[in-house]
């Protein structure tokens, strides 16, 4: 059975290896069914021809529309391709010098768009290799619009990405939400646009675009700020991934959604300043507050397909399906094995321990029953078996233990350690399901590291606070014992059953161990040590040199206790005059923070060039840098030792 230990904790650790990839090469590598999207409302128009637009993969059968609970007449869905709106495209082509053959992609899926497009709209094309170039204006004409992209060839200098886009948008003339559309085909980072990503994200919301973005993570595009675009867009979406198929197919992606759009013409006697409209298509409910005689836009369009991780790219389409498999099966058999191992009999158990003494015949029995199926001991008692004796290699175990005493948790340590690997584990899996980034994972995950430590801490620290409080009044009682003729002894046992927790607890503790044999003084410096009282381990210095030496212990019990109230009183009129202080430092420590926090709600644009510019960065870690210190300054001054 020992020998076997190792290679059952290599078995149990590459089982949960694999069923970690198993949950994540999916999550990252499935493309969304569109079939399975949701509809999506772009835009109310509540003027003198009343319309909405809708999006869905599906051909809507069934819609109904109300407005303030009554019902409006509605004609039947259209497809925008065949109505009377018009239909305005921008594609904005990266042909910076880094692409290669990257180009030849981007190139095929505007190409596809185009061909796909119904003959009313209107289309135009930019590049941003050395700087926005207008290679055709807004036209009708496909056919020149092919041949000039058709004409685009790679750049000898940097992508202007940002002059781009906002260029594009602000040709787009600013139409209405779900007919103007700007398509952004981008494999490198900005290299000297004089727009700001600010700027370009203006010019797409002032052009009432849904703008669809297809990134090569190649590790230099600015996904964040073009995914930040497409979210604030009407019915945008960003799609990021290095699988070249993808995005040579793009264009007939977006072909696709575009081409899911639909007008349903309404009429509707209701009238009021405010009205509510509900629209039922095929089952599924959307509900919008508008005002009558204006255009309304709608909210944001799921992605139509999924961005891949930043963090984890190699696990992305064909790629990612076969490592799902693979790790699939290998997890499979090595977490069969491992739950079987784990469930068999252990024959250097306690019970089987004490069967020789309990049971003539239980050490010739204890062989037989081993070989036999599945035994008492359950899986989570191996496993806290397992990390007790990691922990115990590597030191942790005693100042866990230790940690728990000082709480009082009624945990052993291996049961506490085998919660807490299993909170860490959870946080990094909740992490990277949520964000989809190894970032995410980390920043979950270590919160949940921290977690768990600081509350034992707090939970000890507020314990050895009220064991402080309770010293004095527990010294005078004592003292009040031996005046009343009980020994030593005898006196700490009736204060243990009248004084409340913690320090009856830790009294009724001295008192057993004593009764086992140990040195009641020895006793009482555990307990000191244990709840790290100075205050106690002072009255039991005094106790051990009394009973030494001789003389009055109640008398001196009794100044103990004096003593200590006054220093408590002290201590109580410091921490008065230092609150002040502290409150600064807590304000002073958490106003960057909530600040910042607050300034990347309001404007993610504007905060984000501290994480993203190099100059900002440096900035960013010499300020945390710069706060700590001073924290830990004002730390240092506020907190006195008394």
């Amino acid at each position: 059975m020992i020998r076997q230990k190792p290679i059952r904790i290599f078995a149990a650790a590459a089982a949960l290896a694999s069923l970690l990839l198993l949950l994540v090469a999916p999550a990252v590598a499935q493309e969304p069914d569109e079939a399975s999207a949701p509809p999506l409302l772009l835009a109310i128009d509540a003027t003198d021809d009343s319309y909405v637009l809708v999006r869905t993969s599906q051909v809507p059968v069934d819609v109904d529309i109300t407005i303030n609970g009554l019902p409006a007449d509605v004609s039947r869905a259209v497809p925008l391709h065949d109505s009377a709106l018009d239909i305005e495209t921008m594609i904005v082509i990266d042909n910076s010098v880094h692409l290669d053959a990257l180009l030849d992609d981007f190139l095929t899926a505007a190409v596809d768009y185009v061909e796909r497009a119904p003959a009313a709209e209107t289309i135009g094309v930019y590049t941003t290799g050395g700087g926005a170039r207008l290679r055709i204006g807004i036209s009708d004409d496909h056919e020149r619009t092919v041949e000039a992209i058709e004409g685009v060839v790679a750049s000898t200098d940097e992508s202007h990405l940002w002059d781009g886009i906002r260029g594009a948008a602000i040709d787009l003339r600013g139409g209405e939400a779900g007919r103007t559309n700007l398509i952004v085909f981008a494999g490198s980072g900005d290299g000297g646009s004089t727009s700001s990503i600010a700027a370009s994200r203006g010019a797409v919301l002032a052009a009432n675009a849904s703008i669809f973005v297809v990134a090569h993570e190649n590790g230099t595009v600015p996904l964040a700020a073009l995914s930040n675009i497409a979210a604030t867009s009407v019915g945008g979406a960003l799609a990021a991934t290095t699988d070249r198929a993808l995005i040579a197919a793009y264009g007939g992606s977006v072909a696709d959604v575009i081409a899911g759009t639909y007008v349903l013409s309404y009429r509707s006697d209701v009238l009021a300043n405010g009205q509510v409209m509900t629209i039922s298509i095929d089952g599924t409910l959307l509900e919008a507050s508008y005002v009558p005689g204006t255009l309304t836009f709608g909210a944001s369009l799921t992605p139509f397909l999924s961005r891949g991780s930043d963090a984890l790219p190699f696990l992305q389409g064909d790629t990612a399906r076969v490592l799902g498999l693979l790790f699939g099966a290998v997890a499979a058999a090595l977490g069969a094995w491992v739950i079987a191992s784990m469930f068999q009999k252990d024959p250097s158990g306690l019970d089987n321990m004490l069967r020789v003494y309990t049971d003539p015949y239980g050490a010739a029995s204890t062989d037989e029953e081993s070989k036999s199926g599945f035994a008492k001991n359950l899986l989570l008692k191996r496993a806290v078996e397992i990390t007790e004796s990691l922990a115990e290699r590597r030191g942790f175990l005693v100042k866990a233990e230790h940690a728990l005493e000082r709480a009082d948790l009624p945990l052993r340590a291996g049961e506490a350690l085998t919660v807490y690997a299993g909170i860490i584990l959870a946080g990094f899996i909740v992490g990277l399901l949520m964000g989809g980034t190894l970032l995410m994972a980390l920043i979950v995950g270590g919160f949940a590291t921290i977690t768990p430590p600081a509350v034992v801490n707090f939970m000890a620290k507020r314990r050895r606070k009220a064991f402080m409080a309770q010293l004095p009044d527990t010294l005078q009682l004592l003292s009040s014992t031996l005046k009343a003729g009980y020994s030593f002894m005898q006196g700490v046992e009736a204060v243990s059953q009248e004084v409340v927790d913690p320090m009856g607890i830790e009294l009724r503790r001295v008192v057993t161990e004593a009764q086992l044999g140990r040195a009641v003084e020895d006793a009482l410096d555990a307990s000191a040590e244990r709840m790290e009282s100075p205050d106690f381990a002072w009255a039991v210095m005094a106790v051990r040199i009394q009973r030494e030496v001789g003389g009055n212990l109640s008398e001196l019990l009794l100044t103990v206790s004096e003593t200590m109230t006054s220093r408590e009183s002290l201590r109580r009129d410091v921490a008065a005059l230092t609150a002040e202080g502290k409150m600064s430092a807590i304000v002073l420590g958490a106003l960057p923070i909530l600040l910042g926090f607050a300034m990347w709600v309001m404007n993610p644009e504007y905060i984000g060039t501290l994480f993203e510019d190099g100059v900002g960065q440096i900035l960013l870690v010499s300020s945390v840098l710069a706060a700590l210190a001073g924290f830990a300054w004002m730390s240092k001054i506020i907190n006195i030792d008394i």
